[in-house]
């Protein structure tokens, strides 16, 4: 592990239909239906959190692992296994959070291809906080996949290191 303040960044803030989006890329050496079920499975997903309800529902109540006292409604937007999982949560102010994985099998064979996006286009410096947590979070599935231990992974190593990174303006003069 690196030193805090150390780690890379590893997505980009991009501008598309909804506006500016968060994206991360990842490439994980697992399939598609085993990065599923780590993303589904509650017993699988304390790499995440849990969540309490029935998914079938279409709606959950969510805590996150940084916020075991906050959780949030989580809205099943689209679940179509294992490739594609749209969920919004929202925040007991209302306001409400859409995020969007896509998995895609690698072009190596076995491994998968991972997208997260998170629209943040009117949200202010949201995505300079934002965006070094999903790091984190998805530096914790990986550990989980590999079989390592999700709680070396420390998100003192993320935020407040990458919050430049994900800064709007400074993010607008990275891109170029």
């Amino acid at each position: 592990m690196p030193e805090h303040g150390t780690r890379e960044p590893t997505g980009t803030l991009v501008d598309g239909p909804e506006g500016r989006t968060i994206q991360i890329q990842r490439t994980l050496s697992q399939p598609p239906e085993d990065v599923w079920a780590y993303l589904t499975d509650p017993e699988l997903l304390r790499w995440f959190g849990t969540y309490t309800g029935d998914p079938a529902s279409g709606s959950v109540q969510l805590a996150m692992v940084e916020a075991p006292d906050r959780p949030e409604t989580c809205v099943i937007e689209a679940c179509e296994r294992p490739s594609r999982l749209e969920v919004t949560l929202t925040e007991p102010s209302g306001a409400g959070w859409l995020l969007r994985l896509s998995l895609d099998a690698g072009e190596a064979g076995g491994g998968t291809d991972l997208v997260f996006r998170q629209p943040v286009a009117g949200s202010g410096s949201m995505a300079g906080d934002v965006g070094p947590g999903w790091e984190y979070y998805l530096d914790r599935l990986a550990a989980a996949l590999e079989g390592e231990d999700v709680e070396a992974v420390d998100f003192a190593d993320y935020h407040p290191a990458l919050r430049e990174h994900y800064t709007p303006d400074a993010a607008a003069d990275t891109e170029s």
